[in-house]
């Protein structure tokens, strides 16, 4: 979706020019302000000096030299998890794992005024509560959807978001979140080592609860204990969990209509869409 250009500087160093998608390209709403979402990111994390994360260098939101906005960030080296896969012994997977968890951990420890996205609390526009900040999130999903005509049982998911919606009221404090963390194309590793060498893509970032991170969906033991949680979760976290995981479902179904069309990918998404739901209404709160 975003352009991605390799630069090579005169003393051989790389950098990474991302620029703004094509004004011929269909976006989410969400997907809108994703290059400036990154920035944020980066600018806010860029004290912690992590290894396995890009810094920020240049972010021009104007576009003056290039036409549209871009920004241009450290270079990193790996190979991604999704090709690795295969070629990990268990003991090395564990130890991307517990890596992964530490550093989604280390990024929630950055918390906010407000709940929603880093431009909305950047402007003092967050929301009062992640309550409402992930209902307007999901909502504006399910209208990108509803946009293009995409065959969804919009009334459940909406009835059963408004009945669980209270427990998300146990998230009090907005901290600092990437969606789409630990999805595997956007994790690095070193082909050598088989260590975590980078993490890359953090325009899904918002200010909400770190258990919307990709990364808990299915959280390994090892993941768990690099963030530093317990292997059990409450009645409300589980909720949570399956509220996430019916939005990034929904998620995956209408990007489909946006981009190129994997049916296949297509067709997996709408059959855990599906069971997800059937869960839904089977979990009761308190």
């Amino acid at each position: 979706m975003h352009s991605l250009r390799l630069l090579t500087l005169s003393n051989g160093a790389h950098l990474l020019l991302k620029g703004s998608p094509s004004s011929r390209t269909a976006l989410l709403r969400r997907e809108r302000s994703f290059l400036e979402t990154e920035a944020q990111f980066l600018s806010l994390l860029a004290q912690s000096a992590n290894p396995c994360i890009p810094q920020l260098y240049y972010y021009d939101p104007h576009g003056r030299l290039w036409g549209s906005a871009y920004l241009i960030r450290q270079y990193m080296k790996g190979k991604s998890l999704a090709e690795m896969e295969g070629e990990l012994t268990s003991q090395q997977r564990d130890g991307i794992d517990r890596h992964l968890g530490f550093l989604v951990s280390a990024i929630g420890q950055n918390a906010a005024p407000g709940f929603g996205s880093l431009q909305q609390v950047a402007f003092g526009a967050g929301r009062p509560s992640w309550r409402e900040a992930f209902c307007a999130l999901f909502e504006g999903i399910l209208r990108d959807a509803e946009d293009m005509f995409i065959h969804l049982p919009y009334s459940e998911i909406r009835h059963e978001l408004s009945r669980l919606a209270p427990a998300l009221e146990d998230v009090s404090l907005p901290r600092l979140v990437v969606v789409d963390f630990g999805r595997p194309s956007h994790v690095l590793v070193n082909e050598e080592s088989g260590q975590l060498s980078g993490v890359v893509d953090f325009s899904s970032a918002v200010w909400g609860d770190v258990l919307m991170a990709e990364i808990f969906a299915n959280a390994s033991p090892a993941v768990l204990q690099g963030a530093g949680m317990a292997m059990s979760r409450t009645r409300e976290e589980n909720i949570r969990l399956v509220l996430y995981a019916c939005y990034r479902l929904v998620s995956q179904i209408t990007v489909q209509y946006y981009r190129n069309r994997d049916e296949t990918s297509e067709f997996d998404a709408r059959r855990r869409l599906t069971t997800t739901i059937a869960e839904m209404t089977r979990l009761k709160l308190a």
